[in-house]
């Protein structure tokens, strides 16, 4: 299957690591070509210890720290500078009053319009950390300790200042290690403004019996268990448009990995689904999911995170859709060892590895250029523009769902809703295709309005002439009838009567065993081809090796098979009068209900839409229960039941079918071992002949 999906994308052009991905909709990863290649590598910087870059105008900054000798705990700031060329212009280091400015932990830089300086510089143990600033040359001309305000000095945890940046407004946004209650933000003066773009905690099952336990404890028992907080954010940037974007460590809820906070501090980012790596990896016992470490917007409001946990590249939409993964652990180009950082300029993306001292610059291939540009093109509106990027993006990799499903949103908001369908179709996205299908719906059925409604009236007068033919005697009414015997009739006749037709049945004989292998047949025959052609939106029909006809019929033949043995067996407990081959036609008696179901549903499923589906629930919760009903009153009727001990009966029957699985499991399991053990003594029979004793 991997060889069959690799072979669905041809390789780019570019030179890329080969480990690119994205997942389908059953969540596995699917290869693709690289969209990101190694336009060039930086390794002569001479870096000790970088831990952050930002690119402001023509010129790119890195942070860089280096021990002062002699010195513990202290450091100087190392600002290594370079221009649109890649090319280092210079090199600066920070003074005050004309001497040396000693940092005690430069974590974090930032750069303003105006070329202002910012240092978040952390602090080491237990010491309080600082936010530095200084011009474009290097001279400190402010340093602002811990916000002095009633709400920070509530904070436990110390001031640990890792990330800063600034808005066209000049407040200054610090995010500090440990701090969950938000985001520190400081006017230029130093005042505290506030907390900005506070987290919630994830509500997740440990959370809420913690809670919960929390009711029955004494105050030193709270005191001393674990607090529940939520994560805080490791890394931030912000847009044109003055939104920050921010990025958490590993936590439970995935889906708030990434953050599009706006100025009333809340989180604007549409997409709704999982972030990070779907499928996550145990190593040792413990669960490794994504931690993005670093983020940011290019210009064209794409979204790029670094995940620290495998050193992958994620790179969203503007709304926060996965496009694709690439990068990854390994030491060849395009891969990382230790990346702290991840910035974007123009087109590129820029990786600051801290094991290697190395600065990456990756150029988007032709396959991410076009899903960019695509992507781009519809996103400001220019929906026939964008379908040459898009086809081309199929054309290379055919596997790429996000490229179908650009297709299919430029097609739709083109109005042509039949293309748009079978591209969301080709993209398993439901929702889309659901609406394209209800536009599409409603121009059918204008179109047809006219044809349907002579099709009525036709019908109509038709059934009113028949009357009135058959009331002058002209047409004579016959008595259908189906065999001599009235079998059939009974089968019909118990769907609407099951309480006396059970019963009539029984006493009549009106039974028989190649009607009930008609009825269990259809019942499955249907149910196969309900999920055949079922409509997309209901089923999930696109991929039909998934699909296993075996599981199908165990499903359905099988489970009735065995709930007729087991009750059957119990009713040898509970003087029940059935035997098993009348159990057995009793039971396949009653599922006609559902193989009604099955049809009807092959019509509602290809007529219905995504927010009409409730209607499709409720109708089956009404034709399976009618079945159950009739099994119900099926036994009740063949073993001469009272309701009480009918029910009875049924329960224990349900216990027994458990217990007959398990006996079969263990059957299973015994064989299964039993050929092992006779395998492994023939492979050893044969290996003393072989080397001769």
């Amino acid at each position: 299957m991997t060889v069959l999906v690799s072979a669905l994308c041809f390789p780019a052009a570019a030179e890329g690591t080969g480990k690119s991905y994205v997942y389908d909709n059953y969540g596995n990863a699917m290869a693709i070509p690289d969209p990101y290649s190694v336009k060039e590598s930086i390794t002569d910087l001479n870096l000790n210890l970088a831990y952050d870059m930002v690119v402001q105008g023509d010129y790119l900054y890195i942070l860089d720290r280096t021990p002062i000798a002699g010195m513990d705990n202290t450091y100087q700031a190392h600002i290594v500078v370079l221009n649109r060329d890649y090319e280092l212009v210079r090199e600066l280091t920070f003074t005050q009053d004309d001497a040396p400015f000693q940092f005690k932990d430069p974590r974090g830089i930032w750069v303003d319009e105006y070329g202002t300086i910012y240092i978040a510089d952390r602090g080491p143990g237990d010491t309080a950390g600082q936010v530095v600033l200084a011009t474009n040359d290097g001279v400190v001309t402010k340093v602002f300790g811990k916000p002095d305000s009633e709400l920070m000095s509530q904070s436990s945890s110390q001031y640990y200042p890792v990330k800063v940046l600034t808005d066209d407004l000049g407040i200054i946004y610090i995010m500090v290690e440990n701090e969950y209650r938000g985001i520190v933000t400081i006017d230029q003066n130093g005042e505290f403004q506030g907390y900005f773009g506070s987290n919630n905690v994830t509500l997740t099952g440990d959370v809420l019996m913690t809670l919960f336990w929390r009711n029955f404890m004494t105050e030193d028992q709270i005191a001393r268990m674990q607090q529940i907080l939520p994560t805080e954010y490791t890394n931030f940037t912000i847009d044109d448009d003055g939104f920050i974007y921010c990025s958490r460590g590993a936590t439970n809820d995935m889906n708030e990995l990434i953050r599009k906070i706006n100025c009333k501090s809340k989180n604007v980012l549409q997409y709704t689904e999982q972030f990070g790596d779907v499928g996550l990896t145990s190593v040792r016992g413990q669960t490794q999911k994504t931690r993005f470490a670093a983020i940011t917007v290019d210009d064209k409001g794409f979204i790029t995170t670094l995940d620290t946990t495998w050193n992958r590249l994620f790179q969203y939409t503007s709304e926060g859709e996965i496009m694709y993964i690439f990068g990854g652990q390994g030491q060849q180009n395009g891969t990382f060892q230790s990346p702290v950082d991840v910035d974007s300029w123009g087109d590129d993306l820029i990786v600051l590895d801290q094991a290697y001292g190395t600065v990456t610059v990756l150029e988007p291939t032709t396959f991410a250029q076009n899903v960019r540009e695509g992507q781009y093109l519809y996103s400001k509106g220019d929906y026939q523009a964008s379908l040459e990027p898009w086809y081309a993006v199929t054309d290379e990799c055919m596997n790429y769902l996000f490229g179908y499903k650009g297709i299919g949103q430029a097609l739709y908001m083109q109005k042509d809703y039949v293309g748009a369908m079978e591209n969301y179709k080709l993209a398993g996205d439901y929702e889309n295709y659901s609406a394209a299908f209800q536009l599409y719906r409603t121009e059918a059925m204008q179109d047809m309005f006219t044809p349907i409604l002579i099709v009525v009236v036709t019908l109509v007068v038709l059934w009113a002439v028949y009357k009135i033919l058959k009331r002058v005697g002209v047409l004579k009414s016959r008595k259908l009838v189906l065999d001599e015997s009235g079998k059939i009739k009974y089968v019909f006749h118990t769907l609407f009567h099951p309480i006396e037709g059970y019963q009539e049945m029984r006493y009549n004989k009106k039974y028989s065993m190649a009607i009930a292998l008609v009825l269990i047949f259809l019942y499955f025959l249907t149910d196969v081809v309900s999920y055949l052609n079922g409509g997309f939106i209901f089923v999930d029909n696109t991929d039909l090796s998934r699909y296993n006809i075996v599981i199908t019929f165990v499903m359905d033949v099988g489970v009735i098979a065995l709930f007729a043995l087991a009750n059957w067996l119990m009713s040898t407990f509970f003087e029940g009068k059935g035997r098993l081959k009348e159990t057995w036609i009793y039971l396949c008696y009653a599922t006609l209900p559902v193989t009604f179901y099955n049809l009807l549903y092959v019509l509602l499923s290809n007529v219905l839409t995504l927010e009409e589906g409730v209607f499709l629930t409720y109708i089956g919760i009404i034709f399976q229960g009618w079945m159950i009903i009739m099994m119900i009153f099926a036994l009740q009727g063949l073993h001469m039941y009272s309701f009480k001990r009918n029910i009875l009966s049924i329960i224990c029957t349900i216990l027994a079918m458990l217990v007959v699985l398990f006996i079969a499991f263990l059957m299973f399991n015994l064989f299964i071992q039993f050929f092992s053990f006779i395998e492994t003594v023939v492979k050893e029979v044969m290996y003393r002949m072989v080397v001769g004793f």
